[in-house]
């Protein structure tokens, strides 16, 4: 079953009607929206979770400042009182990245997702954008790829031992339009660890474009950029750089299968009339379309 932004409205009256305890007001959501973090979009409501979008720029909760600006702030800004208690987290975006993400309303329900992630058996797709490899180069991308990742204060190195086997599928890369010399990658996002596809991405000599933290940053017309770190080189934060939870680039979780807690079928949480995702060339719009379809 595939939920999109036109059906809001009709599932919130069914949940309102049967659940009014755990209702979230989609209208009080979107009145909650500003310039700087955009407005986020409730994709799918049932009594044990909710699926909703994540615009950059938001942090996924603040637990230094519980009453920040966040996805989890807002989310309880627009339930009932009653039901605020109940929203928990079973898995994060960072800052700059946005996209699909899948709120417990329940411990049961977060329970019943954790146990999922431990055992690997959620699909998770990102798409990226990155300096365009040589033609020669694109092959050798392709595939699964794994790393050792160290964390370390909030920020993900690699390392040859003694970090945490991390993998990725990366299994499309084609021209972005209107992009003179850059790139969307499809990947699969097979572990979850901190920062993995920005590392990873970097550790491959091709880092996603405007992260300053882990690789160069392409900047400029082609050709001026001295173009990406040598591959598999190490990546550290040059001086005087962002913050790795901040950042100008793009990184979306476009697409996620899981098994619902609720109906215990195999369903997809997926926004195919986002307004904010960047426009992709019919090759790559086919790559996505694939994963899209119920996997086996």
């Amino acid at each position: 079953m595939r939920w999109s932004g036109g059906c809001i409205r009709t599932v919130a009256s069914f949940i309102a009607a049967v659940y009014p305890y755990r209702m979230l007001d989609p209208d009080k959501l979107a009145l909650h929206a500003d310039r700087e973090h955009g407005a986020i979009r409730l994709l799918k409501q049932t009594e044990a979770d909710l699926v909703v979008l994540k615009p950059a720029g938001m942090a996924t909760e603040l637990t230094s400042d519980p009453k920040g600006v966040s996805l989890v702030s807002r989310i309880r800004g627009a339930l009932p009182e009653k039901a605020r208690r109940d929203v928990r987290l079973v898995h994060r975006l960072d800052r700059p990245t946005r996209g699909v993400m899948l709120i417990a309303l329940s411990r049961a329900a977060a329970a019943f997702y954790g146990e999922q992630i431990r055992e690997g058996l959620w699909e998770k797709y990102y798409l990226a954008r990155i300096a365009m490899p040589q033609r020669g180069v694109i092959r050798s991308l392709l595939g699964e790829h794994k790393a050792f990742i160290k964390e370390e204060e909030m920020r993900a190195r690699l390392v040859r031992a003694g970090g945490k086997p991390s993998f990725l599928h990366i299994r499309a890369i084609e021209p972005a339009p209107e992009r003179p010399g850059e790139a969307h990658v499809l990947i699969k996002l097979i572990t979850g660890r901190l920062h993995q596809i920005r590392v990873m991405l970097a550790g491959l000599g091709y880092p996603l474009i405007g992260d300053d933290f882990y690789g160069e940053a392409v900047r400029g017309e082609v050709g001026e950029s001295e173009g990406p770190p040598k591959r598999g080189a190490r990546t550290s934060r040059a001086a005087g750089a962002a913050p790795a939870t901040r950042g100008d680039f793009y990184l979306e979780h476009i697409a996620l299968w899981y098994v619902d807690f609720t109906t215990r079928d195999i369903v997809l949480a997926h926004d195919r009339d986002d307004p904010g995702r960047e426009r992709v060339s019919p090759a790559m719009q086919k790559a996505i379309d694939s994963v899209l379809r119920p996997p086996m």
